[in-house]
């Protein structure tokens, strides 16, 4: 910890012993410390419960943890620290009407925090009305692809579309189903990389062959290249670019530098060429590097070229 890391921390940390012992003023405990910080914390109430949060289990954990960590530790500190002040004042000037109006715009305030503690916990089990809103979510995923058993060969999965949520499950299911696949046919854009990823393991640990008769790009590169047997068609083509987060607001979780490198990892583990993955995430995220089939046999992500188109 660097030195004026500590500092910080030691102002923090003062500051807070001096409120929980009633060394700062009453109208400063009261105003600052009690009602604005208060005012913030209810009004994040709506952001622990769907839909802001779709997973109605980590739903659950972040309302717990909100009522744990603001609604019972916050909300003690700033009581005591008032009531002390309170008394304080009293003892200094004595306004004793002063101090009772204070003690009870304290029970207001548990009133109100009573409420929203009791709203947050009735929506995570209240029934929406007509379809749950996850279910809708879902379908409008599923039907952004298709992946299912070739008509012609059942030895053979197709997936045409964009990788979206739910794509591992359905995948895992149909491989569970059918033991005796052998290869999965790619036709995709691209989509969700970590969803993307999980497929690609999935098609690793099960020994699958890949497929490309037509375009396969950004994501769908990363699940072509976890095939035992990557069989390109005449007319297929592969196609490169940079990750990007498709979001309207930013995304400070995501190193996007470092989820690339995870991908490279994964090239070079499947014998992909170092001159090649030095290529592949250099294409700006809107547009796409298409490798010529004799520079993907070269680099060895792709193993043979396919003679007809299936």
């Amino acid at each position: 910890m660097t030195g004026a890391a500590a500092g910080r921390r030691g102002v923090v940390g003062a500051y807070l012993r001096d409120h929980w012992q009633g060394r700062q003023s009453l109208a400063w405990s009261f105003w600052v410390n009690l009602v604005l910080l208060r005012a913030a914390i209810l009004g994040l109430a709506p952001f622990t419960r769907p839909p802001f949060i779709e997973d109605p289990v980590v739903a659950a954990g972040v309302a717990i943890a909100y009522f744990l960590v603001l609604q019972v530790g916050v909300f003690a500190w700033q009581i005591v620290g008032v009531v002390r002040a309170g008394d304080a004042y009293q003892s200094n000037f004595g306004a004793g009407s002063l101090v009772i109006a204070v003690h009870l715009a304290i029970v207001a305030a548990m009133a109100l925090t009573l409420t929203s503690v009791v709203s947050v916990f009735l929506h995570l089990f209240e029934e929406p009305a007509g379809e749950p809103e996850y279910l809708a979510w879902e379908r409008a995923r599923a039907a952004r692809y298709q992946l299912a058993l070739d008509a012609d060969d059942a030895t053979l999965l197709r997936f045409t579309g964009s990788f979206e949520l739910g794509v591992i499950r359905k995948l895992t299911a149909l491989v569970q189903a059918h033991p005796g696949l052998r290869g999965i046919v790619l036709d995709s854009p691209g989509g969700h990389v970590y969803e993307g990823r999980g497929v690609a393991k999935l098609i690793q640990r099960q020994g699958l062959d890949t497929y490309v008769f037509g375009t396969c790009s950004s994501t769908c590169t990363t699940v072509f290249i976890a095939g035992k047997t990557r069989v390109l068609g005449p007319q297929g083509r592969l196609g490169f670019h940079q990750q990007w987060m498709d979001a309207d607001y930013p995304v400070f979780l995501v190193d996007e530098e470092a989820e690339m490198r995870k991908d490279l990892d994964f090239y070079a583990a499947q014998g992909i060429a170092p001159a090649f993955r030095d290529k592949v995430f250099v294409t700006p995220h809107d547009r796409l590097w298409f490798p010529s089939p004799d520079e993907l046999l070269a680099a060895g992500v792709v193993h043979r070229i396919a003679e007809t188109a299936q």
